[in-house]
């Protein structure tokens, strides 16, 4: 993909399951040798940082930006003047290098490519129709029976996270990844 990450997005309503889905196929690819990033879009404030902490008191001190390091890992605390979009947390902290695709939840209005999660008791309606980003339905198999046999998309059960890695992996173009063998789990 010319040096470039795929990156794949799962929206649907809160409660439809797009965390647990999301969390089987990051299994799943792995497992296959892929290298997975994710972002997690929330439309609420949050902190990570632990009250008491030096970090925190850093923070609460004034500083725009903190970075906690470890041997093992680091994050990163900055304040943002406006929401950032996918390309600048991409531009800023990820590289094909670190990983082979990155998958968001959330960033419904963006333009990358979509699995819609859906659940009739939490969702109000279906986006697919309206949005051609969305290249796959992932919903209980006893909800899909309502829909039309010719979809223009595949759609699969909420639970099969086998067959929607298997898709995601032809749609987006990992196979040659999976060759390289680069399981980092």
């Amino acid at each position: 993909m010319n040096g470039r990450i795929p990156i794949l997005c799962f929206i649907g309503s809160s409660g439809s399951g797009k965390t647990t889905l999301i969390e089987k196929v990051i299994n799943i690819l792995t497992v296959k040798g892929l290298r997975v990033g994710t972002i997690k879009h929330t439309h609420k404030d949050f902190e990570i940082d632990m009250e008491g902490k030096d970090s925190w008191k850093h923070k609460r001190a004034g500083a725009r930006i903190v970075i906690l390091a470890s041997p093992q890992k680091y994050a990163v605390i900055s304040d943002v003047d406006k929401e950032m979009a996918i390309e600048d947390f991409v531009e800023r902290f990820i590289g094909p290098h670190m990983i082979d695709l990155l998958i968001v939840e959330g960033f419904k209005r963006d333009k990358y490519p979509k699995v819609e999660v859906y659940r009739r008791a939490v969702s109000k309606e279906l986006r697919f129709m309206e949005d051609p980003t969305i290249i796959a339905l992932a919903m209980p198999s006893e909800e899909s029976s309502c829909l039309p046999q010719d979809l223009p998309i595949p759609v699969f059960d909420i639970n099969d996270a086998e067959g929607l890695s298997d898709f995601i992996i032809d749609r987006l173009s990992l196979k040659e990844n999976i060759k390289l063998g680069r399981n980092t789990k």
